[in-house]
């Protein structure tokens, strides 16, 4: 069960997960708005840290638990970036690490209202999470990712979507030093190639780390919370009218999607360190 009320199953390989998307005003927008130029665009940016949907799924009849909202009446079927994981642990390898990165500095209620004791840790806990350390990568390789990443929230924001996380993999490899393993040669990075462009080393299958210690995957997720639907307007209003007495600031639903982008990419430019090929680093 996700945080949203969206629930996730995985197919019996673990290559792809089932997600529900029970709002009306998430799967509306997907299927009206963004749906066409999501398509589009994955056709013609391959490198795309996007997550790969695979199919949306919507059931067409009449049920009593989808009209009391019991049931969910829309899926999508997308890419696993944690395929591997549990052969990795049946293998008695380091488990990976995750993380679910969506900018901080935003308003929280559930974590800013009487500094969060009216809400359960359990409830705080599936806030967004913070990558306190860095991704060391080569100058190339922060290029290709910022390069990315740019062009992808650009498409989001330009179909007002909102909130949207960067779901980060971190894979120890077990050296301890670059001369150890160099860049791409780890045996975490599959050298088999996703069903769809670009062959590995990529984001979506693993990028070894400049300084040989760890593998990463990365993906764009949850983006289907845009501006311009009914309850985000209403969330809107709602957050607005509370300012006018807090002045707490808007939350990451209810800000405009270029300011969301705009902290969106000073986050992931903020995790990440530029090994030089001569030693010297930078940020």
């Amino acid at each position: 069960m996700g945080f949203s009320g969206s629930t996730f199953y995985s197919t019996a390989d673990q290559k792809y997960l089932v997600k529900s998307v029970p709002r009306y005003s998430e799967h509306s927008y997907f299927r009206d708005d963004l749906l066409t130029p999501y398509v589009e665009y994955m056709a013609t940016h391959p490198r795309s840290l996007l997550v790969r949907i695979c199919d949306f799924l919507g059931a067409s009849g009449v049920s009593l638990g989808r009209i009391l909202r019991l049931a969910p009446s829309h899926h999508i079927v997308m890419e696993n970036i944690m395929y591997g994981r549990e052969l990795a642990k049946k293998k008695g390898e380091i488990d990976w690490e995750d993380w679910d990165l969506k900018p901080t500095s935003y308003f929280f209620p559930e974590r800013d209202i009487a500094e969060g004791a009216l809400t359960s840790e359990a409830t705080k806990n599936q806030l967004a999470d913070e990558f306190h350390d860095k991704i060391i990568l080569t100058r190339e390789q922060a290029d290709s990712f910022f390069s990315s990443l740019e062009a992808d929230t650009k498409l989001l924001a330009e179909h007002n979507a909102v909130d949207y996380s960067l779901f980060l993999v971190r894979i120890q490899t077990g050296r301890e030093n670059q001369e150890e393993a160099t860049v791409g040669d780890s045996d975490m990075v599959p050298t088999a190639p996703p069903s769809v462009p670009p062959a590995p080393p990529s984001w979506r299958t693993g990028v070894a780390s400049a300084d040989g210690k760890y593998v990463f995957r990365a993906a764009i997720l949850d983006f289907f919370w845009a501006k311009h639907k009914i309850q985000p307007r209403l969330m809107t209003l709602l957050i607005s009218a509370w300012n006018l007495i807090t002045n707490s600031g808007h939350m990451s639903i209810t800000t405009t999607p270029e300011e969301y982008r705009e902290r969106f990419m000073r986050m992931y430019r903020g995790i990440v360190e530029v090994r030089e090929s001569d030693g010297n680093q930078g940020s």
